[in-house]
């Protein structure tokens, strides 16, 4: 839960929290003047334009609030990459005759190691562009390792709230812009220790610093 906090912009986590406390409070209002309607309870009568406003407001408040949870929970999974991050150290080497074995170092995580069949070690990277409204609030691009060669990496979220390169009309098509996975090839040599960066224009592979 830290490491998520640590990702989210103070702008985004902001206004989400105004943005739930203001539609609490819408939602208690609109709820009161539903309740003095049903049971008839006196009031003085109000213009039906303030409604129109009122319920479009809350409509409002709906999308946006659910649009900054959703962006939220996704760096569960995903690092914030509006600038060069690194994701993970990758090593590739020779494991046997016709297979090779990656070994993986995400940030803060244990190591994993893949034992792979073929020529080629190959890492699949999503990168996420999110929404421009999102942008203003500090969060524009995502990036996780989705895969190692044929293995695809389990995933926090749930299905439903996984970006994907093909727009399927999903509820995370609210703030998510445009999804794209791609693929990276790492060197074969046992000695070499690269660090895979990403940022808005894609992933790339550094030396690493140690």
């Amino acid at each position: 839960m830290t490491g998520l906090l640590a990702q989210v912009p103070n702008k985004l986590l902001g206004g989400a929290i105004v943005g739930v406390v203001l539609l609490a409070i819408l939602t208690l209002v609109l709820a009161w003047h539903g309740l003095r309607r049903v049971f008839d309870l006196p009031r003085v009568p109000k213009p039906r334009a303030m409604y129109v406003v009122l319920i479009g407001s809350w409509l409002a408040l709906v999308t946006v609030c659910s649009a900054a949870i959703g962006a939220i929970a996704l760096l569960r999974d995903y690092r914030h990459v509006d600038r060069p991050t690194q994701l993970a150290e990758v090593r590739c080497a020779v494991a046997d005759l016709d297979r090779l074995e990656l070994e993986l170092r995400p940030s803060s995580a244990t190591p994993e190691r893949y034992n792979l069949a073929g020529d080629a070690c190959i890492v699949w990277v999503k990168q996420v562009e999110l929404r421009p409204g999102l942008g203003g609030l500090g969060l524009r691009a995502l990036s996780r390792i989705e895969g190692i060669g044929p293995v695809v990496r389990p995933a926090t979220n749930p299905d439903w709230l996984t970006p994907q390169p093909q727009r399927a009309r999903r509820l995370v098509d609210l703030f998510v812009r445009h999804t794209t996975t791609v693929p990276v090839a790492v060197p074969l040599d046992p000695r070499a220790r690269l660090v895979l960066v990403s940022s808005p224009t894609g992933p790339t592979l550094q030396p690493s610093p140690i």
